[in-house]
């Protein structure tokens, strides 16, 4: 690539100050698509119907018709240099331009750059005027095809999720001019080691002949302003490496962000930046940072913003989300196939919270992917250097832009790991994050991804966390190329489960746009669905149901990180995701950053040292002893003296049980049984028991856990009511004649053909719901779940009635006479567990949930609800079965 570039680039990465001024680029610029590609640097100035611009930004933004726009866009500014031309260097810089950059200055051809996430800049002194200058930049971002804009195909280049949601396209970062030196410090590297040892490597840019005795002073201050390394340097190249010590180095760390400051000055030009003394490193399949075992609690953030979609609103912005983050307790951000603004790493240097970057993706491979891909990394590691708080990198997600099945792509994923271990020195390095379907080669974190429906598939999701746990083969290569050491760190590093934003007055440019055809990503007419399929009988409003959504994810979420934590050779977690992202709403912070129902729990459990209650089972009857094992995964280190766990279960039993076991860190041990029963109960209760580890009299970590009891029941049955697991001639004939049927449906040939309604299984189209999550809902108030109304979705005690088969096709004008049911993600596939009719003299239920496990006090009541209601003068159905003729 660097064959295609007019002239050599010069990229800057630093912070400067004093010796360098600059002007701001930023504000109104002009702009115009062009899609002809007829404009050119000889008739720009003819053109005349230029849109005005707010850069940075991406030109999706400056008009609708923009909004899918890609191909060629030209930028226009004109600028003022009132300083004297011949004692200054003028430097053009780019934080970012997404795609291919074309730079004229004062209509003279400067260069061209490409590559759209990461900084560069053009010398332009040459080029500029005192006085008034003018600025076209010309930029392709190709169509997103094969064929792609002149030559470049957008398969074949990095740009990330930015398909999946909204492009991003033109200057989407800053650009200043910058004034500098006739000699100039382009990067300081500083390499660091706990023990205050570090390496500098510092390069000058010049196109002059520097005398052996130039003076170039290297300082270093401490956190508290305090001097500790100072000392002048002669310099007569354009690199100088420096090996020294300081002693005592305050660490940078989680919670305590200690920055150091790099000052290096020649002649009258002065740098400056920012580095702390950090180390994050792997040892005998564990995460050790700063010399302590490490437990990563990471989200994943894909970085996208409601109103300036790719570019971050401000620092501030970028600040009060991160401290929603950690007080979340994530101390690690994953940055998905994104490289963040620089400003994302600065916050998180001074916040202390760890980031873990990839490389955006792209969607073929080819020969130019290679070598788009590792200049992509180079720029990087260039300018993000010196952050602390990068600490891990990924070169490949799920195997995208990458065919596994293919020994030479495979041999080039190997490779461009060894070179990526070799060059991000202090990092740990991601082959392959991967999922079904795709694996490991080499690599330092062994992960997985995940996804699960819950809680009907709770049972699934932890057998595939205790199977990973084992360290199966599958993980990697089975091509016999695989160069697993055991060594390295085991994590699940997506899994998650959706919950409904609440949504503003002022629906979002994105709402009515569509995931790749998928219908069930429109989030458009969401509102319009929830009154036509008669959910304001149960929620007052769409905000209510989405709140529900979000206690159902707020309850999976606990179990998953629960069974994460149990699992012991697992060392940490990634939870999809951090924020929604239009459509895509698994976010722990909805996309406007508020928090979701999810906060108190979050905040709780996502600690380094995390108490796991596991009830023997989720429901009780009165008088059976309710048994809760406790176990402890422990990693803060700390000194645990005199502990106890203090339990209380609401308003029937508590207590305090001593703890006088040794605890392993980095481990996860059982360290005390609850037992208590609950002897009388009017109804069904939940009970919720509170859990407090202490240690001298502090409490060091809180849990909870609910189990459910009932009182025992006698089987109800009734002469009257005639119980069937399918309808036929003969059924419907009874009914017809007066007869009361309830039909509990365990298969897709249930019904007849003749019927409106057609069953089918959970397992077609999108009704798993193990991606784009399903709500199983049911009326409160309604007879059958009065007195097992735990909220108005069914919850972990309800796992064993979800079904495994749907009623489809009702009208929505029907769902009135549908307590119970299910819809996928922005209330779509809207089917019903149970349907009641009349039909002739008699009157029918229809019921898909599970009630065959008599022995679980929540099916059994269950049960009994149905059989009692249908057997009341409550039993009026509203809707009457009309039977098609002629099949």
């Amino acid at each position: 690539m660097k064959k295609r570039l007019l002239m050599i680039l010069i990229f800057v990465t630093t912070t400067l100050i004093n010796s360098q001024s600059k002007i701001s680029l930023e504000g109104q610029w002009q702009f115009t698509a062009d899609s002809s590609i007829s404009l050119d640097i000889k008739n720009i100035d003819e053109y005349k119907n230029w849109l005005q611009a707010d850069v940075p930004g991406s030109w999706h933004l400056y008009s609708d018709v923009l909004l899918d726009y890609q191909g060629i866009g030209w930028f226009k500014k004109n600028f003022t240099i009132d300083e004297k031309i011949d004692s200054k260097r003028f430097l053009l810089n780019f934080d970012a331009v997404d795609y291919l950059s074309e730079l004229y200055i004062n209509k003279n051809l400067v260069g061209k750059h490409e590559g759209g996430y990461t900084p560069f800049s053009f010398d332009v002194t040459e080029f500029i005027n005192q006085g008034n200058n003018e600025i076209l930049l010309r930029v392709n971002d190709p169509a997103t095809d094969e064929e792609g804009t002149e030559g470049i195909s957008y398969w074949h280049i990095p740009h990330g999720k930015q398909s999946w949601y909204v492009q991003t396209s033109g200057i989407w970062q800053s650009v200043e001019l910058l004034i500098k030196e006739k000699v100039f410090i382009e990067t300081v590297h500083v390499t660091p080691k706990n023990s205050g040892e570090f390496v500098l490597n510092l390069t000058l840019n010049h196109n002059l002949t520097l005398t052996p005795k130039e003076n170039l002073t290297i300082k270093i201050i401490s956190p508290d302003e305090q001097t500790v390394y100072e000392k002048t340097h002669t310099i007569n190249s354009k690199e100088l490496s420096i090996e020294s010590k300081i002693d005592n180095p305050k660490l940078w760390d989680i919670g305590k962000p200690n920055l150091y400051k790099v000052i290096a000055q020649i002649g009258n030009y002065l740098y400056e930046d920012k580095f702390g003394f950090r180390e994050f490193i792997k040892k005998n399949g564990k995460l050790y940072l700063n010399g302590r075992p490490f437990y990563m609690i990471s989200a994943l953030d894909q970085n996208f913003y409601p109103e300036t979609i790719y570019k971050s609103p401000s620092k501030d912005y970028i600040r009060d989300e991160m401290r929603k983050a950690i007080e979340l307790g994530i101390n690690t951000m994953r940055c998905h196939i994104k490289i963040p603004e620089k400003e994302y790493l600065e916050i998180a240097d001074e916040l202390g919270l760890l980031v873990w970057y990839e490389i955006p993706n792209w969607d073929v491979f080819d020969e130019i992917v290679k070598e788009r891909s590792r200049y992509t990394l180079d720029q990087m590691l260039k300018r993000d250097w010196n952050h602390p708080s990068l600490v891990v990198i990924s070169i490949i997600n799920e195997s995208w832009g990458i065919d596994l099945s293919k020994e030479e792509q495979r041999e080039w994923l190997l490779n461009e790991f060894d070179y990526t271990k070799e060059k991000a020195v202090g990092r740990l390095i991601v082959d392959n994050s991967a999922c079904w379907g795709n694996f490991h080669l080499k690599t330092d974190i062994n992960d997985y991804h995940i996804y699960w429906a819950m809680p009907e598939n709770h049972k699934k999701f932890s057998e595939q966390v205790k199977e990973i746990n084992t360290r199966p083969k599958w993980l990697f290569s089975e091509h016999g190329d695989s160069k697993e050491t055991g060594d390295e760190v085991l994590m699940i590093s997506e899994f998650g489960n959706w919950g409904l934003p609440n949504l503003p007055n002022e629906l979002p440019f994105w709402f009515d746009r569509v995931f790749y055809d998928e219908w069930i990503t429109l989030p458009a007419g969401v509102q319009k669905r929830f009154a036509d399929y008669k959910y304001d009988r149960i929620f007052d409003n769409y905000d209510q149901l989405a709140e529900e959504s979000q206690i159902a994810q707020t309850k999976a979420l606990k179990y998953e990180i629960e069974e994460i934590r149990l699992a012991e050779a697992i060392q940490g977690y990634c939870v999809t995701e951090f924020t929604d992202i239009n459509w895509e709403v698994n976010g722990l912070l909805d996309m406007w950053r508020n928090f979701k129902l999810n906060k108190n729990m979050l905040r709780m459990i996502q600690q380094q040292d995390v108490i796991i209650p596991r009830a023997e089972k989720h429901n009780y009857y009165t008088g059976e002893e309710v048994a809760i094992k406790t176990f402890l995964s422990y990693y803060s280190g700390n000194d645990l003296s005199n502990l106890s766990l203090r339990w209380n279960a609401e308003n029937f039993s508590n207590g305090e049980v001593p703890i006088d076991k040794k605890l392993n860190l980095a481990d996860v041990q059982e360290i005390a049984e609850i037992k208590f029963s609950v002897n009388e109960l009017n109804e069904p209760q939940k009970v919720r028991v509170d859990l407090e580890l202490m240690s001298d009299g502090k409490v060091i970590a809180e849990n909870y856990v609910d189990v459910f009891v009932y009182s025992m029941i006698e089987k109800n049955e009734t002469e009257d009511l005639l119980i069937t697991n399918k309808v036929d001639s003969d059924i419907l004939e009874k009914v017809k004649s007066g007869k009361t049927v309830l039909c509990i449906i365990d298969s897709t040939d249930a019904l007849p053909e003749t019927f409106p309604y057609k069953i089918i299984s959970r397992e077609s189209d999108w009704l798993d719901g193990n991606w784009a999550s399903a709500l199983n809902w049911y009326d409160p108030n309604h007879p059958i779940f009065q007195t097992i109304n735990y909220g108005k979705s069914f919850g972990f005690e309800a796992y064993e009635v979800l079904p495994k088969y749907v009623i489809s096709e009702i009208p929505q004008e029907q769902f009135e006479s549908v307590p119970a049911g299910i819809f996928i993600a922005w209330i779509y596939l809207n089917s019903g567990y149970i349907i009641e009719m009349n039909y002739g003299k008699g009157k029918l239920l229809l019921t898909t949930l599970d009630l065959s496990n008599q022995n679980n006090p929540y099916v059994a009541t269950l049960r009994n609800n149905l059989i009692d209601y249908i057997s009341s003068e409550d039993f009026k159905p509203k809707i009457d079965l009309i039977l098609s003729t002629g099949k």
